[in-house]
């Protein structure tokens, strides 16, 4: 079985948005997975703002769509948290960026993000 994967944010919003520069990217990349990758509680709201913002789509709907796709929504629990603290206090990264890390940390997972400093932050760090 393949590696699983984590999405950050950014490339959610690569995915979902055809106008976005790395759509194409966010697309090979996810036909290249052997499982859907899971996404972070923080990411899932995030996410769910800039549909909102977008007038696109409701957000019940988009929350439906996005539980059907990407499994699991990893929680923010106090591991995670944790970890996220050291993260931010080391890395000098977004409270953010560190939630989403820690928790691809603790999934065992590869990070799926479009944001250079995350990646180079994850890649140190796993």
């Amino acid at each position: 079985m393949g590696q699983k994967s984590h999405a950050d944010t950014s490339w959610l919003i690569a995915l979902f948005n055809p106008d976005d520069s790395h759509h194409a990217q966010a697309l090979r990349e996810l036909e290249e997975l052997t499982s859907p990758p899971s996404i972070s509680s923080l990411a899932l709201a995030e996410l769910l703002v800039d549909f909102d913002q977008s007038d696109s789509i409701s957000i019940p709907v988009a929350l439906s769509q996005i539980q059907k796709s990407f499994s699991p929504v990893i929680a923010i629990t106090t591991e995670i948290a944790l970890r996220a603290a050291e993260v931010r206090s080391h890395y000098k990264v977004t409270l953010a960026d560190a939630i989403v890390i820690a928790s691809a940390l603790h999934e065992r997972s590869h990070l799926l993000t479009f944001d250079k400093s995350m990646k180079a932050t994850y890649e140190r760090i796993k």
